[in-house]
């Protein structure tokens, strides 16, 4: 039995631990994970969003070493993190990540990325174009989240459309947005996170600051008081847009929805194929939001820096390990 060394989330802690490395099961491939991100949504694994124990992680990319095909050995790839059963209704629409019975990377059933092996399903995969950097791919889920806004909700491009958050996401969203067409107002509070918005062209402001209402509201504080905030900037009849992924509950205000006609859509996973196409097409500075990458070895201490205010973008490296 060969062991590696992964990051473990048991009862509400992380902890680097030896496990035997993964092995496939049918119609799977074997990756050997070079960089993983760290994202918002692992931070509110550990506080409990949902039950989980295992490997945590789901941004990643990685080269294939075993495939039983031999179809995409060596193959550098990144992966739809949704694994549906592929016979309910949901996965034959292609909606594979509302499947009753899905596995998720790092969140749900599967073990997760924050080891040098994962074992993904062949059919999850997309193989990175070779224009594009490791630090650049692994953004590919977290681009195809900002994408899947404008597959969920037509949002004409003279319409007024507010990002609510300065962290990780709400920026990674402005960017996508900005290079797609749009022009978005960024609202956040840190002035050193939203000039890397303004160094890419985006209109920023103090949310506080900001007295006038928009058409849009795409909410990504990664707080329980996001909606509320989202509530006083947007319009009457215009639509909220819920990205966060938070362990905690919030109140709204059921009356106003329904006096002001307010639209409420949540917003998940989005398609690779597309985030690939536009990473490999546009410059999006991707590279310059990560502010440090972790050896595994240190991986607790990265998950720690993840969380701390102003902090953007962690990544860890396996490249280094067995």
């Amino acid at each position: 039995m060969i062991l590696v060394k992964a990051l473990i989330l048991e009862q509400g802690k992380v902890s680097l631990q030896e496990i035997p490395r993964p092995r496939i099961e049918g119609g799977e491939v074997l990756i050997r994970v070079a960089l993983a991100g760290v994202c918002g949504t692992d931070l509110e694994m550990i506080r409990g969003y949902i039950p989980f124990s295992g490997v945590l992680g789901h941004e990643f990319v990685g080269t294939v070493v075993e495939d039983p095909r031999d179809e995409l050995t060596g193959h550098r790839v990144v992966a739809d993190i949704n694994i549906g059963c592929g016979d309910c209704c949901w996965c034959k629409k292609g909606l594979k990540n509302h499947c009753p019975g899905r596995k998720v990377l790092g969140i749900v059933h599967k073990a997760g990325v924050f080891a040098p092996f994962v074992a993904v399903p062949r059919n999850n995969l997309h193989c990175v174009p070779r224009g594009i950097s490791d630090q650049e791919a692994v953004f590919t889920e977290p681009v195809a989240a900002a994408l899947q806004i404008t597959e969920q909700v037509h949002i004409p491009l003279s319409s007024r459309v507010a990002v609510l958050g300065d962290g990780r996401l709400g920026l990674l969203t402005a960017l996508v947005l900005a290079k797609t067409g749009w022009r978005p107002l960024l609202l956040g509070h840190h002035p050193q996170k939203m000039e890397r918005a303004e160094n890419q062209g985006i209109e920023t402001m103090i949310a506080e600051e900001f007295k006038g209402q928009v058409d849009f509201v795409i909410e990504c504080t990664g707080s329980s008081r996001g909606l509320e905030q989202a509530l006083k900037i947007i319009r009457s009849r215009g639509t909220i847009i819920l990205k966060s992924s938070i362990a905690g509950n919030t109140e709204i205000k059921m009356a106003e929805l329904v006096r002001r006609e307010i639209n409420l859509v949540g917003s998940r996973c989005g398609p690779l194929a597309p985030a690939l196409d536009l990473i490999n097409r546009r410059s999006l500075g991707l590279e310059e939001l990560v502010d440090e990458i972790y050896p595994l070895s240190l991986g607790e201490e990265a998950l720690e820096q993840a969380g701390q205010r102003g902090i953007l973008k962690i990544l860890i490296d396996m490249r280094d390990e067995d």
